[in-house]
């Protein structure tokens, strides 16, 4: 784990980072972000949790200044119950705070900035982390029971073409019911959800096989490569990501 005071300039960068997953607390300013299918701005009540390989663009709101974590694979391993928190953060960049949440933001930005990193401030962090996977994973289970049933379908069937009607079936919904519950609840289509989750797949297949695409087309459920090859493109901005320096 690497944890830095940092600001940024008002300029849009964009990179991602292929060895660890990213952490940043806002404690002065905002931070505009763009990655995948979420997009918004981190201020001093709402963090954003960036996964490994994720391409995102940034620029610093205002005078600013953030604790950013960087946390590592090593770390993440012996940390399985942070594993929600990264599925989350794929289709969810932003999370807010609540005040418990905000007072131990505090904590580790003045240990930080007083100390360094040191072991009270790693533990820290990993209370903090904790605490936002166990908040994150609340409020899906907070959500409809026929919302979340629809969820459990899509992620279990997701290299198939599932129809709006497929979904509403199995979760005992009509259709017009069912893109309603998306919209109110998730801000997005059910189509939208079971897109991103064929190009995560994707994704993870581009960085870490060496299968032809007209394979991983075939893997994810698109049986024409030229539609996959826009949709990732159109997610992720090309088929083989460029990896560039660490934020």
């Amino acid at each position: 784990m690497e944890a830095n005071i940092k600001s940024y300039d008002k300029d849009f960068k964009s990179h991602s980072h292929s060895t660890f997953h990213q952490l940043i607390i806002p404690h002065k300013g905002e931070l505009e972000l763009e990655a995948g299918q979420s997009s918004g701005i981190a201020s001093i009540d709402q963090v954003a949790v960036i996964t490994a390989n994720d391409t995102h663009a940034f620029r610093g709101l205002h005078p600013n200044s953030f604790t950013v974590v960087d946390f590592n694979f090593t770390d993440a391993s012996y940390m399985p119950e942070l594993n929600s928190l990264w599925d989350h953060a794929h289709n969810q960049i932003l999370f807010p705070l609540d005040e418990g949440l905000l007072n131990l933001s505090r904590f580790t930005a003045l240990e930080l900035k007083q100390r360094g990193l040191t072991s009270i401030g790693e533990q820290g962090i990993k209370l903090f982390l904790l605490a936002l996977a166990d908040k994150a994973t609340t409020a899906e289970d907070q959500l409809p029971e026929k919302l979340q049933a629809a969820l459990k379908f899509i992620k279990g069937n997701h290299a198939r073409n599932l129809s709006s009607k497929d979904i509403a079936m199995a979760a005992c919904l009509s259709v017009s019911h069912l893109h309603a519950l998306f919209q109110n609840f998730l801000g997005f289509s059910p189509q939208k959800f079971q897109t991103g989750l064929k190009l995560e797949r994707a994704r993870q297949l581009v960085l870490g096989s060496s299968q032809p695409l007209s394979h991983i087309a075939q893997e994810v459920g698109y049986s024409d490569q030229s539609s996959f090859n826009r949709a990732y493109r159109k997610l992720y901005g090309c088929l083989f990501i460029h990896i560039s320096e660490p934020t």
